[in-house]
Order: structure tokens, then sequence, then C-alpha cells
């Protein structure tokens, strides 16, 4: 009985992420990738993948990548 449940709730989540790509939405998830947690991003773009170190340079440096899409961004 859990297997059934178990696989419900994977499509559901599925499902949902889908939902939330084709409304232009960003969606994260947290994976393993070869014994190692990543964070993996995926919508109106290609999918990427960012593991514990990267995030923490992406963190370290939000400021900065605030400034920079200010300043470029053609949208806003």
């Amino acid at each position: 009985m859990s297997d059934i449940s178990d696989e419900k709730d994977k499509k559901i989540e599925e499902l949902e992420n889908e939902l939330a790509r084709i409304k232009g939405e960003v969606v994260v998830t947290e994976e393993i990738f070869k014994g190692h947690p990543v964070l993996s991003f995926s919508g109106a773009f290609r999918p990427f993948s960012l593991g514990l170190n990267k995030c923490k340079v992406v963190l370290k440096s939000m400021d900065k990548m605030r400034s920079f899409v200010e300043k470029h961004d053609k949208e806003g």
C-alpha cells in the first residue's frame, strides 16, 4: 500500500512541477546526484543544477548579482 501511495505522491509532484513550468514559474527541487545534494532549477529555460559549494558562492554574491540584473535587465 505504501508503494502505491509513494507513486501517487511522486506523480502529483511531477504534475505540479510541469504546471509551474507551463505557467512560466521556476521550479526548484532538492535532489541527490552521485551521493551529493543539489538544487535543480527548471522552467521556461534550459534546466540546470547547483551543488552545495556553488550555492554558497551564489549566496555570498547575491548583492552583486542583484545589481547586475537591475543594471542590465531590459524587461523592468
